[in-house]
């Protein structure tokens, strides 16, 4: 059980990678200040919910 965070259209093309019967995935638009002033990453509280996620699987949470 791994917290994908994807960031960015690159990072979003990944996802056809991973295994979402197994993993999690998480996606947004890149952190950077075009992405935030269209509105794609503030708000989408990734850190939070990747706590939420390994909490339900059993699994320590990240100290962010």
């Amino acid at each position: 059980n791994v917290v994908f965070l994807l960031w960015g259209g690159f990072a979003k093309k990944k996802q056809v990678l991973i295994d979402k019967d197994k993993h999690f995935i998480l996606m947004t638009g890149h952190p950077s200040p075009l992405s935030a002033n269209r509105g794609y990453w503030f708000g989408n509280k990734h850190f939070s919910k990747t706590n939420s996620l390994l909490e339900q699987v059993g699994a320590q949470p990240v100290s962010w």
